[in-house]
């Protein structure tokens, strides 16, 4: 499976970015999976959020990953699906 295009932001994408600062591999990091739990800490998920922003994120903010640290919810706010 090929790396997903450095400026795309898909749910592939999010997941692999994730995985990657965890260090482990994009199909551990489940949908529903709690991404604090799976040992994800605020730096981060700071880290993270400037990527994706650079990426051309829409508007998220910290608290909003915060509220619920779940892929599933990221990838629907950082790609803007759903909204």
């Amino acid at each position: 499976m090929s790396a997903p295009e450095a400026g795309a932001l898909t749910g592939d994408r999010v997941r692999a970015d994730i995985a990657e600062v965890l260090g482990c591999a994009p199909a551990e990091v489940t949908p529903e999976a709690d991404l604090l739990d799976l040992g994800l800490d605020s730096m981060r998920t700071m880290a993270l959020l400037e990527r994706w922003r650079a990426a051309g994120a829409p508007e998220v903010e910290f608290a909003d990953l915060a509220e619920e640290p779940r892929l599933d919810r990221w990838t629907r706010l950082v790609t803007g699906a759903g909204a």
